[in-house]
């Protein structure tokens, strides 16, 4: 059950955002058609790099949680 304290929060909370998003904003307008590209370009040479650092943590996290129910089926 939501008090005054959990809506007061909220609110606190929402103001933050916006002023943020309004920073972001503002920057984004005031941002060189260069800088844009130069921007999405880093986005996209991390993503690859990104998505493999991912990978390797599934496959890292998934691999032992498989391991005792092979053994088992194999019994």
């Amino acid at each position: 059950m939501a008090t005054n304290c959990d809506f007061g929060r909220s609110s606190l909370l929402a103001e933050q955002y916006q002023r943020e998003m309004d920073i972001i904003a503002v920057a984004l307008q005031e941002e060189s058609q260069d800088e844009r590209e130069e921007r999405l370009n880093l986005v996209v040479r991390s993503w690859s790099h990104t998505c493999a650092c991912f990978h390797a943590q599934l496959e890292a996290s998934e691999a032992p949680a498989y391991t005792p129910s092979v053994a088992y089926a194999r019994q």
